[in-house]
């Protein structure tokens, strides 16, 4: 069994002027991995129908199970997601009933044309509450892919995650999990490299990343992660990837300890 494939998409100028940290995105991917699926792709585009639209069909070509976007859904003039799915997909963008109801849940029955605009989907698309905030996200089904658009509001998009992409990513077929990040010392990257690859040779189904850093002291901070049927199976896979490396590396004078 192959682990599922996921795109990510965030959606906005201030991400790309730096004015705001791509946090969602970083935490998605996180979410998204600990769960069994593989990110294959981060992608940042402006407010940009044409742009936006140009990276959904891109990333759809590609065939990925599931798409995530956030940003752009909110009532203002650049929040142009929705209407870039939509273009993507060759569709129209039509008022949907349940996410109107959805709207004026949070408004009170005050829907001006702003608010309306949140309730546009694309045709065929479903609308996902918003615990948080105001604007509804969408799923969509685009053959064999599934796209979810987030908000781009941090707790928002962490709230909606949790409330409807999570129970989704569970009833898909998916390989467990499993990590550990170790501290190795004593030892340059270089030197390092051939010991990664002699555990990596070892155990076929463990991916190892190692990563220098400075906090005072140098040492190099390494990741040993598996994924199997069962987390039983990638934890201990992971646990004996580790062990070997410690062994090959207390062979040259390094010393591997927990983070």
């Amino acid at each position: 069994m192959e682990p599922f494939t996921v795109e990510i998409i965030t959606v906005g100028n201030e991400l790309l002027s730096g004015r705001v940290v791509n946090t969602n995105a970083s935490w998605i991917a996180d979410r998204v991995t600990k769960l069994g699926g593989m990110v294959k792709r981060i992608t940042t585009v402006g407010d940009d129908v044409g742009e936006c639209g140009m990276v959904v069909r891109e990333a759809l070509a590609r065939r990925p199970k599931l798409i995530i976007t956030t940003g752009g859904l909110g009532p203002t003039f650049d929040d142009r997601t929705l209407e870039s799915i939509a273009s993507a997909l060759g569709v129209n963008l039509e008022l949907n009933e349940e996410a109107l109801r959805m709207v004026e849940e949070k408004y009170r029955g005050e829907v001006t044309p702003p608010r309306l605009k949140m309730a546009r989907l694309p045709k065929g698309g479903k609308p996902l509450y918003n615990p948080v905030g105001t604007a509804p996200g969408c799923l969509i089904e685009a053959g064999d892919t599934i796209i979810v658009a987030l908000p781009g509001v941090p707790s928002e998009m962490k709230a909606m995650f949790e409330m409807h992409v999570e129970p989704l990513i569970l009833g898909l077929p998916r390989l467990a999990y499993a990590s550990r990040l170790v501290r190795v010392d004593a030892i340059g990257e270089s030197s390092l490299a051939p010991i990664i690859e002699e555990v990596m040779r070892r155990y076929k189904t463990v991916y190892v990343k190692s990563c220098p850093k400075s906090n005072g002291e140098a040492y190099i901070e390494v990741e040993v992660s598996s994924r199997a049927p069962t987390i039983r199976e990638a934890e201990e896979r992971v646990v004996e990837a580790c062990e070997l490396l410690r062994e090959l590396a207390a062979k040259v004078g390094a010393k591997v300890r927990e983070l």
